[in-house]
């Protein structure tokens, strides 16, 4: 799987509440950004995360219709959700990558820590040939 993740590290909200742990979340892993302002990727997010907890996924016309956008922009960011390694896709369906939100963000930990045992390997290679 190609993930292309951007993590923003941002401090934690004083404040507690699902809400507020929520968008801290989506902040810190860079798709609510200011151009996003009605947060449409983390209301996407969030759809996907409910529907986990029930098994199976949603239409990208179903999400579209309750995020309120086209189905251009919701695919749109279906396909950025996806390249962050958070949604799949499995027929005509998007779902979170894993069961819950903490399995998925540690199976994202564990992609990273994989590329970077690789990088260190290739990297121990190329000083021992320079």
């Amino acid at each position: 799987m190609v993930v292309g993740l951007r993590l923003i590290r941002r401090r934690r909200p004083a404040g507690r509440g699902v809400d507020i742990e929520f968008s801290w979340v989506c902040s810190c892993l860079g798709f609510c950004q200011p151009k996003d302002r009605d947060r449409t990727a983390q209301a996407i997010l969030g759809l996907l995360l409910e529907k986990s907890r029930h098994g199976g996924g949603l239409r990208s016309d179903d999400i579209a219709e309750s995020v309120g956008k086209s189905r251009g922009a919701t695919v749109n960011h279906l396909n950025k959700l996806m390249n962050a390694g958070l949604v799949t896709k499995r027929g005509n369906f998007y779902e979170l990558r894993e069961a819950s939100l903490e399995d998925t963000i540690r199976e994202l930990q564990r992609d990273m820590e994989r590329m970077f045992e690789d990088l260190l390997t290739a990297a121990h290679e190329i000083d021992g040939n320079f």
